[in-house]
């Protein structure tokens, strides 16, 4: 529509890029989360509208008089607006709660044109929402996690105030989290990604495997561990062509350190937490890429590993667990696990090795696959049409 005033996104979340994580010393983010909400942002653009991130910008506080004001930063063409984080107690959290209200307020000639995503139903969200709603903003949730775990009068009271006041719908990590909120329309989002066509060596001696983010057991940690000391064990020839790459940071990282202390194949690298620049360099020469929470863990239908989109589209072969919508958007392009069996994930990378013709062939399916769902034009527009209720 010519001469119709610019839509614009404000994106109320805790996305951190590198440089800011680094100078607020926050050690406590969520690469993979930052990753996706920066993703969106920049595929928004592409439908014309004007998106940034209104982020939090905070860490776990540490009780130091250090303060960081706010300030606005760009990545990859995305403004983000960084709100100050302080670290000492009840200060953090009342400039938490009360840096949004402001921002809001001086935005409030363009609420009316303006859609307020808030990504998960936060406490520190809440006065942000009671003003959006009093100022006209229109207001959407993006519901990444199911919440397990969180009981009591104060997170109900929470939900049912989200599914109250959000006038937009809501966005959905995956299908299963209808259940989740009464909030309609609910568009289940994948996430965006930058598909490659770089060709990997399918037949080179050695076959890159990377394990990456939080390092848990209910994200498949010992899942992965117990796979590389079974193959230890019995030492078979194939598993010199194995090579496993982890990243990120958890309470099962010191496991895997001591397995990459044994020169025994698999070789297994432990890089820990990377920037972005880094963790790109490594998925460059990954085959295989592993997403592993448990067919059986509270993480299996609450949520989406948006990490098997990533790698796929990056050309890398998925090997998951059946879990959440994997299935739906990769369909053949991956290969499963339907339980949490160490010596299933063996059999796997066994076959994997054996087969290299067969695996390529499946990651180039993973890639096309992915394409149609999360190709920055197509999901752009999809997106743009539900946050803001005009599929002009």
């Amino acid at each position: 529509m010519t001469g119709a005033p610019p839509r614009r996104l404000l994106f109320l979340c805790n996305a951190l890029d590198d440089d800011t994580r680094i100078e607020r010393r926050i050690t406590s983010d969520s690469p993979a989360a930052s990753r996706k909400i920066f993703m969106m942002l920049q595929a928004l653009r592409r439908p014309g509208v004007n998106p940034h991130a209104l982020s939090l910008g905070r860490g776990r506080r540490d009780g130091s008089a250090r303060y960081h004001p706010s300030m606005l930063r760009r990545s990859n063409g995305v403004g983000i607006i960084y709100l100050p984080f302080a670290n000492r107690r009840f200060v953090s959290e009342l400039v938490s709660l009360l840096a949004p209200v402001g921002v809001l307020w001086r935005l409030r000639r363009a609420a009316k044109r303006t859609t307020l995503l808030f990504y998960n139903r936060e406490r520190f969200y809440l006065p942000a929402l009671l003003t959006a709603r009093l100022l006209g903003y229109r207001t959407v949730l993006d519901l990444e996690d199911g919440e397990v775990g969180m009981t009591g009068l104060p997170a109900h009271a929470r939900r049912w105030l989200f599914d109250q006041l959000c006038t937009g719908g809501a966005l959905l990590a995956c299908s299963a989290l209808t259940a989740w909120t009464t909030l309609r329309p609910a568009l289940c989002y994948y996430g965006i990604v930058e598909t490659s066509d770089v060709a990997r060596d399918w037949h080179a001696p050695t076959l890159g495997v990377l394990m990456g983010g939080t390092l848990i057991a209910d994200t498949g940690l010992d899942l992965l561990a117990d796979a590389v000391e079974q193959i230890r064990a019995s030492r078979p020839a194939w598993a010199d062509a194995l090579e496993i790459h982890v990243t990120g940071k958890g309470d099962g990282l010191a496991t895997l350190e001591q397995l990459s202390a044994s020169s025994v194949a698999p070789r297994v690298i432990v890089h820990g937490r990377t920037t972005d620049a880094e963790y790109a360099a490594i998925l460059d020469r990954i085959h295989i890429g592993l997403a592993l929470k448990l067919n059986n863990g509270p993480l299996a239908q609450t949520t989406f590993p948006s990490k098997v989109t990533e790698m796929a589209g990056a050309g890398v072969l998925v090997l998951t667990t059946d879990i959440s919508d994997v299935r739906t958007v990769l369909g053949d392009g991956a290969r499963y696990l339907g339980r949490d069996d160490a010596a299933l994930l063996v059999a796997q990378l066994h076959a994997i090795v054996a087969d290299r013709d067969a695996a390529a062939a499946a990651a180039a399916r993973g890639l096309a696959n992915v394409r149609k769902i999360c190709a920055a034009d197509r999901a752009g527009e999809r997106l743009a049409a539900h946050l803001f209720g005009d599929p002009r």
